[in-house]
């Protein structure tokens, strides 16, 4: 597993309360990885300087449903996590699971046991897609604390 989380400018303006940071992470497809990418996105936001608790809950929600559907729909061997802040606390969620299938916005039944993943995304997301292999989303973190 590759772990390395960088600030992308470190000669940024020291004023400005968030910090560009991101990270890049592979993994065998196994859901036990799953709470290795909610700490890195944790890491993350952290490095970047984002403190806004709902925008860091939303983001873990979100790599867990994308890394979570990525694992057990996607037929690689192996999932890659690429999670980069700005400095305008926007933040980029991908996740490549190496297959060719879309993921889909199901409706769940209420005594379904799964299928409300993508929806998640769907709704808390700014925005969301896939590209070739990629399926990616965005989230803008709210007040940001003061660096």
């Amino acid at each position: 597993m590759t772990n390395v989380i960088t600030p992308v400018d470190e000669t940024a303006n020291r004023k400005a309360p968030i910090r560009a940071a991101q990270a890049t992470v592979s993994f065998d497809a196994d859901p036990r990885h799953v709470a290795t990418a909610r700490r890195v996105a944790a890491d993350v936001l952290g490095e970047a300087g984002v403190r806004d608790r709902d925008a860091i809950g939303t983001v873990q929600l979100l790599v867990s449903e994308i890394v979570t559907n990525a694992i057990v729909h996607g037929s690689a061997d192996s999932v890659s996590l690429r999670l980069s802040c700005d400095d305008r606390a926007e933040i980029l969620i991908e996740v490549d699971d190496h297959s060719p299938g879309s993921p889909e916005v199901r409706e769940a039944g209420p005594d379904d046991e799964s299928g409300r993943g993508m929806r998640l995304v769907a709704h808390f997301a700014s925005e969301w897609g896939r590209k070739g292999t990629c399926t990616w989303c965005t989230v803008v973190a709210g007040p940001v604390a003061a660096g």
